[in-house]
């Protein structure tokens, strides 16, 4: 056969495979959790973990980009938590837990912040990532998510309950996105004083650099401020369950992670279609609850990731 022939049948086939895989954005592949102690220890006694509840997304061919404004939908679906209409997984959902093991009560402020994603955010032009968050409030069933919506109640140690109703009802990808300080914090009364509080839901976009986190500056990636944590009742059945419960010692809180569509390619890495370059490959994840005094406890998740083409 000639030569010419083969390499074009070879090339046709390529460019095959290549529109074949247009199609996938975000494949993930394995995940895990790794808590790292920082800080003090003298002045902070808790325990952190950060669970993945969702997997449809390592069984249903990847993470897909999904637009901002679609997020309490993707959450609430019939056809799953996090399934869209054509069975694709278009986020995750991860359970962060805090407890106090301690003999004494803390005030923590937490943070989530999310790293990866490729291209150029077409949402929030300055964030570092296209990957976006928002708190979610779930309930289990034998450790199986049975439903989720981002909409709920404050779980804040207050007398004045706070409740917010569900994002994603806008037509638009920015309008729920918060970068302000006053517009995203109230004030909670907590054993008698006032203290700031989030007191909305909103869309996060980890706008974060540096080590630290500092209130007015990193309310991108602020999940709780002044959460109070009586010390440790020393009684491990209570630490866990479901996000719409006010604990004691611990308390539960729920995150939806996805990636922000941009209509642009997002995930070819320099190893090429597929073979993405360990820098670039994949989003990854830290939870850091702080105390009053600036002691910190920090979980950090990821996983390596395959990706396609997010167009």
């Amino acid at each position: 056969m000639d030569k010419r022939l083969i390499y074009l049948i070879v090339g046709l086939f390529t460019l095959f495979f290549s529109i074949l895989g247009a199609t996938f954005a975000y494949y993930t592949v394995t995940s895990s959790n790794n808590n790292t102690i920082t800080g003090d220890m003298a002045t902070i006694d808790i325990n952190l973990s950060v669970t993945k509840m969702t997997n449809v997304d390592e069984t249903n061919g990847g993470l897909v980009p999904m637009d901002n404004s679609m997020i309490e939908k993707a959450v609430t679906s019939s056809n799953g938590i996090c399934v869209d209409d054509n069975t694709n997984a278009v986020c995750q959902i991860y359970k962060i837990v805090v407890n106090n093991i301690g003999s004494a009560a803390i005030f923590l402020d937490g943070y989530v912040t999310l790293i990866g994603g490729l291209g150029t955010a077409t949402d929030y032009i300055t964030s570092p990532t296209t990957m976006r968050w928002s708190q979610v409030f779930c309930s289990e069933n034998n450790h199986t998510l049975s439903s989720c919506t981002t909409a709920g109640t404050s779980t804040v140690s207050q007398t004045n309950s706070i409740s917010w109703g569900a994002l994603g009802g806008g037509t638009d990808n920015v309008s729920e996105i918060k970068d302000d300080y006053d517009t995203v914090v109230g004030t909670g009364t907590i054993s008698g004083n006032d203290y700031d509080v989030i007191d909305t839901n909103y869309i996060r976009v980890s706008k974060h650099s540096g080590n630290g986190y500092i209130r007015d500056d990193d309310v991108t990636s602020a999940l709780v401020f002044n959460q109070l944590l009586n010390s440790s009742d020393d009684n491990s059945s209570n630490d866990t369950g479901d996000s719409s419960v006010l604990y004691t010692d611990s308390q539960v809180y729920y995150i939806v992670v996805w990636l922000s569509e941009t209509w642009t390619n997002q995930s070819v890495g320099s190893g090429g279609v597929n073979v993405p370059n360990l820098a670039e490959d994949f989003f990854h994840g830290s939870v850091s609850f702080i105390s009053a005094e600036g002691s910190k406890v920090t979980a950090i998740f990821s996983g390596y990731t395959g990706i396609g083409s997010g167009g």
